[in-house]
């Protein structure tokens, strides 16, 4: 039997990280067999040259060439880390899938969101997708934003968080308030989980 496969997804300092990460040790102290991992990885070049990108190593002018370079490194994600772990039975829990790419690419560079989705067509779907939900300007306190970071503006993060949004309407988001502490979110978070798991 296939392990399943949960997602979560923010804007950025959302707390996504945090709590997919309290959830991991939680559901081993449980004794499930469980693996966490993130996007962009680390382990593959798309992945490796989207974090160059990022830190402004280099520049992209397409929204459409970054979107590919996302799509790139998550069909690799998949092939070599998600699908294989959930095949062994084991439940995968992943800080971002195609739904960042959805949401930022769609809102920061204006690239068509259906077009990303048939990119996205044979990917394996999540059984559960978390989305952490915080004012913008809270995710910027939270990081105490550096001027010069391309992501971390109010108004874009907005666009980002109404591109969320709007995935509500055609996905099964579990929406929780992240503007709290940290234990009360994975309160919620693990009524969730244990529901779905149960």
């Amino acid at each position: 039997m296939q392990g399943k496969f949960i997602v979560f997804e923010g804007i950025d300092k959302s707390g996504k990280h945090t709590q997919s990460r309290m959830l991991f040790e939680y559901l081993r102290r449980r004794g499930e067999r469980v693996m966490y991992t993130e996007e962009p990885t680390a382990d593959n070049p798309a992945g490796r040259a989207i974090k160059d990108w990022l830190a402004g190593k280099f520049e992209l002018k397409s929204g459409e060439a970054i979107t590919l370079l996302y799509t790139a490194d998550r069909y690799e994600h998949l092939k070599q880390t998600i699908l294989p772990s959930l095949e062994k039975g084991m439940t995968v829990i992943s800080d971002r899938y195609f739904y960042s790419t959805i949401a930022y690419e769609s809102a920061i560079f204006n690239v068509d969101p259906k077009w990303i989705r048939e990119l996205h067509e044979k990917a394996r779907r999540p059984d559960v997708v978390i989305f952490i939900d915080i004012a913008p300007e809270i995710s910027l306190k939270r990081r105490r934003a550096r001027p010069d970071d391309r992501l971390e503006k109010v108004e874009l993060l907005t666009k980002v968080r109404e591109a969320y949004k709007k995935m509500m309407d055609e996905e099964r988001f579990f929406t929780v308030d992240g503007n709290r502490t940290k234990e009360d979110v994975f309160a919620d978070v693990k009524k969730i989980i244990d529901r779905i798991l149960a």
